[in-house]
């Protein structure tokens, strides 16, 4: 995805993929096909209740139709304990044949010997058709050229904004630079005795996990044009020139614009800070639409997504989630079958838009429950970076957490934070 496209380019190559997608069966492709029928099991990390329902009523009874004979078990779990039952059950021998990742576990499955690599499956399946998921999806879940998962869904970010809020600050459109961001942050801005009442933008929740900082401090990075490591991945790049003017930015909106605060406002349970009027903008997934079509459907027409924000570029990150074959999986061949079945076109338009998920599919730009706020995120992808592919990435994220919070604060200078960060970051990788 860092390859830059332009907006006509993607929404062509979105309508060829879709049109190509559509033209004889949907990959409809027996496992029995390849190899034994039997039981499948799939451990299921990223899902909610409309998840679990869109499952066990369509899609596996669907791939039960299909494929008579077989039998799919689910374990429904939880990310607090995913590692830890997935170390478990490799330690053991008895790991489930599909198995759901999140965003930096590629390299570390790779490391570990954990995924089977697909590039044979998938290059003697064109009717699956792997050229749907954009190049940087690819080469997301590519270590070393071999290809050990496949894409399930993109968590991208872009910048949402009240468009009621802004027009009566005096603002017609929505910001397409930093400085633009910032006059209209200024001007929605509204504090009172007892602090802010609206944040001009949201940064963080205050009661955010660890990665509360972290996470949108990458967009800002990437909009900088810096980078977390090397490309070799050998050292930490935070203390670069951009890395610093990203974070002396932020620090500069709460510190002396006072457009957010830092600890920033709590939601309000389930409705978000921008979601309940307590901001004017925030960077955010689709994830906003859900919230405000289930918790303040007032705001469905007055909240929406706009492309990334251009600072030295205009870039954001995607946070990429996929499915993986078991490495122990008693039959490679069949597993890839089911996995295949899973992210199918149609299997993939089912899961998505059960939670609104952004697909990582090309053709399903134009999927029925992709509303017009949805297509925006996803026009979004050519502007977004990845993680590096270093196996160890939530341990070398730590040291950066700790140092943005003492940065945000005012506990610390912007330059030394970073260069405390990296140095931090090289011991680990040093040691590594």
């Amino acid at each position: 995805m860092n390859k830059q496209l332009s907006r006509r380019d993607f929404l062509r190559i979105a309508a060829t993929t879709a049109a190509a997608s559509s033209i004889g069966a949907l990959g409809v492709q027996p496992i029995a096909a390849q190899a034994d029928a039997g039981a499948f099991s799939l451990a299921m990390v990223d899902w909610s209740d409309p998840v679990q329902t869109a499952f066990e009523e369509t899609i596996i009874p669907r791939f039960l139709e299909e494929n008579p004979g077989t039998s799919v078990s689910i374990n429904w779990t939880n990310w607090g304990r995913y590692n830890e039952e997935m170390t478990t059950a490799f330690a053991s021998g008895v790991t489930p044949d599909v198995f759901q990742g999140g965003a930096v576990w590629a390299p570390q499955m790779a490391r570990r010997n954990w995924a089977v690599p697909l590039n044979d499956f998938i290059n003697a399946d064109a009717e699956w058709d792997w050229a749907d998921f954009p190049a940087g999806l690819q080469a997301d879940v590519t270590i070393r050229g071999d290809i050990v998962a496949v894409p399930y869904r993109q968590d991208l970010r872009t910048l949402w904004y009240n468009k009621e809020m802004l027009a009566e600050a005096g603002i017609d459109a929505a910001p397409t630079t930093w400085d633009e961001f910032l006059a209209a942050a200024q001007a929605t801005t509204v504090r009172g005795d007892m602090g802010y009442e609206v944040e001009g933008y949201h940064y963080s929740d205050a009661s955010g996990n660890w990665q509360k900082d972290w996470q949108p401090f990458l967009m800002w990075l990437h909009m900088a044009d810096g980078q977390f490591l090397s490309d070799d991945l050998t050292t930490c790049a935070l203390n670069s020139e951009q890395a610093v003017a990203a974070l002396e930015w932020l620090v500069a909106l709460v510190h002396e614009h006072e457009v957010t605060s830092y600890p920033g406002l709590e939601p309000q349970g389930d409705l978000n800070v921008l979601a309940g009027r307590n901001a004017a903008m925030q960077l955010s997934s689709a994830d906003m639409e859900r919230v405000i079509n289930l918790y303040a459907p007032d705001e469905a027409e007055t909240i929406y997504p706009t492309l990334p924000l251009t600072g030295a570029v205009q870039a954001t990150h995607s946070w990429v989630n996929k499915f993986f074959v078991s490495s122990q999986t008693s039959d490679a061949a069949a597993s890839w079958g089911f996995l295949r079945f899973l992210t199918r076109q149609d299997m993939l338009e089912i899961y998505s838009a059960s939670n609104n998920n952004t697909p990582p599919r090309l053709s399903l730009l134009e999927a029925d429950y992709m509303s017009e706020k949805h297509k925006i995120v996803l026009e979004s992808a050519v502007y977004a970076r990845t993680f590096p592919q270093h196996h160890n990435l939530i341990a070398l994220f730590r040291p950066i957490a700790a140092e943005l919070e003492q940065a945000l604060s005012g506990m610390k200078a912007p330059a030394d934070a970073l260069a405390d960060a990296t140095a931090a970051i090289d011991e680990i990788l040093a040691d590594d």
